[in-house]
């Protein structure tokens, strides 16, 4: 499978205070941009025996340029017809606007759909609000019912993000239940604000939390209440060794393009030093080359590590980078949430082989 991101814009109505984007100018993704970037997409295909395409749509709020979603998802489909590749299609959406055009819109063409929400409205209002300062919680709320109609009609569970931040750590383990109980949401992906400086005290209340969520978790899969959510992934698969070191392929098998046809690995690093080309230039082969052959990082300490063969963040050089400064530094809060779900796969042997049966 080749994975495209398309930044369809740089606008947004609301101001997130972690958004990864920062102050964002305003700008759309040109047509002709967009459809050369799928252009490019369609080549990078041919080469993958499961001859899978997933386009992405991001922002901003990629909602506010509907029509342009619209538009290109025709031009995906008509292109199509030359290739017959398996389509797949999602975009993510802080949930504010929503219509029964657009709900139909996404049934009719396959979509997944990730909503972008951070908790109950005293969580999700701290962070995620509009250019006046009010909470997008209630505008999030009176939509709700678009979300589980779709899932309803298609048969696809939608994905909520919510996100770790140095105001809301202490209430994740409220949150979870609050998203999976309450709203009743299946799918959890949970982030983390990389940027914020992490205490160790911080870290040991989230690490309580996330201990918390976790007998949660189990007990609701034990009662058929089950809910999928990330980090608990990584624990069940935690002895899942990596096959390559730069085991996510981001820039070989999947890339992310920004408004002006920048081409960049992933969103972890849109800094202009690490893109790997545009959409109208091509690619840069020697960069291309050395994230195919990127074996390890220079670090003894992740080397010496008793999880290292299972770590995989470590490898994740684009955001270390971008975080710490230098490639061969992960993530200190990254690192130590890796020993957590080591911690956790460790002393949950019987009910993992439970849940893995």
């Amino acid at each position: 499978m080749y994975t495209m991101t398309l930044e369809i814009n740089q606008r947004c109505n609301l101001r997130c205070k972690y958004c990864y984007l920062g102050e964002k100018d305003g700008s759309k993704m040109p047509y002709e941009v967009a459809c050369k970037a799928i252009d490019n997409a369609f080549k990078c295909t041919a080469i993958h025996k499961d001859r899978t395409l997933w386009i992405d749509f991001v922002g901003g709020e990629p909602l506010l340029d509907f029509d342009m979603i619209r538009s290109l998802v025709e031009y995906i489909n008509k292109k199509n017809t030359e290739t017959d590749y398996k389509l797949l299609f999602s975009f993510t959406t802080n949930a504010t606007i929503f219509n029964p055009e657009i709900l139909d819109f996404l049934l009719t063409n396959n979509f997944s759909v990730k909503v972008s929400i951070d908790g109950d409205q005293g969580v999700n209002d701290i962070n995620r609000i509009d250019r006046t300062g009010k909470g997008s919680y209630e505008r999030i709320l009176s939509n709700l019912h678009y979300f589980k109609e779709f899932e309803r009609k298609s048969g696809r569970y939608v994905q909520v993000t919510n996100v770790i931040t140095g105001n809301n750590y202490d209430k994740y383990f409220d949150t979870l239940v609050y998203l999976t109980k309450d709203l009743k949401f299946k799918i959890i992906d949970t982030a983390i604000d990389v940027g914020y400086h992490w205490t160790d005290q911080e870290i040991g209340v989230i690490a309580e939390n996330i201990r918390k969520s976790f007998d949660y978790f189990i007990e609701a899969a034990s009662e058929n209440q089950g809910f999928r959510w990330e980090f608990a992934d990584k624990v069940v698969n935690f002895e899942k060794e990596r096959k390559k070191f730069y085991s996510c392929g981001a820039g070989i098998v999947s890339s992310y393009i920004r408004t002006d046809g920048g081409i960049y690995a992933c969103p972890g690093n849109l800094d202009p030093s690490v893109q790997l080309g545009t959409v109208q230039e091509g690619l840069n082969k020697q960069k291309i080359h050395q994230l195919k052959h990127f074996e390890k990082i220079n670090n003894s300490q992740c080397q010496s590590c008793e999880i290292s063969k299972y770590c995989t963040e470590q490898s994740c050089i684009m955001q270390n980078l971008a975080v710490t400064g230098d490639i061969n530094t992960p993530i200190p809060i990254m690192c130590r949430l890796r020993k957590l779900a080591y911690e956790l796969y460790i002393n949950n042997q019987n009910v993992i082989k439970r849940i893995v049966m």
